[in-house]
């Protein structure tokens, strides 16, 4: 056999050796990776929340009106139970569904210290300003969210660590 007839290819030490440090890699990168995720779900669903509150107070001012925000199970109606992780709903003065959410079942707790609020036609908040908690499962660090509404209709967000 001469020199341009050998078979080309790894040897099993080769092969062993690489997917040795595959391993080691992967081993360092998946827990940080699995975090990234739990940011992104946890950012995801907290930015659909402020989207609805800032749906609530845009609608309420353009007509005039009280808009109400709830936690809903079935997408139509408000259920009052106060886990905003089924969904929630914006409705009009006229109980018209503006928009809904869908359930946060990959996600871990949504709460908050109200069932239901409503923003008045200039935009504030009529009684008291709700604030909302979303926590994710195996919570760590500042993955925690603390999502408020202030009485004039303010909408602001913070990480806080998990509780």
């Amino acid at each position: 056999m001469n020199k341009d007839e050998r078979q080309k290819g790894f040897t099993l030490l080769e092969l062993m050796v690489t997917i040795s440090v595959a391993a080691i890699i992967l081993s360092f990168g998946v827990p940080g990776f699995m975090s990234f995720i739990a940011n992104n779900r946890a950012v995801t669903d907290t930015n659909d929340l402020v989207t609805a509150l800032n749906l609530a107070r845009s609608e309420a001012t353009r007509r005039g009106s009280a808009v109400t925000v709830c936690s809903s199970t079935n997408g139509t109606t408000c259920n009052g139970d106060g886990d905003w992780s089924t969904g929630w709903i914006v409705l009009s003065s006229g109980d018209e569904l503006l928009r809904s959410w869908p359930e946060r079942s990959e996600l871990g707790v949504i709460t908050a210290t109200v069932d239901e609020f409503r923003f008045q036609a200039r935009g504030s908040v009529a009684g008291v300003a709700p604030q909302f908690d979303i926590e994710l499962p195996n919570c760590s660090g500042d993955q925690e969210r603390v999502v408020t509404v202030n009485g004039a209709g303010r909408v602001a967000v913070a990480r806080v660590n998990c509780s």
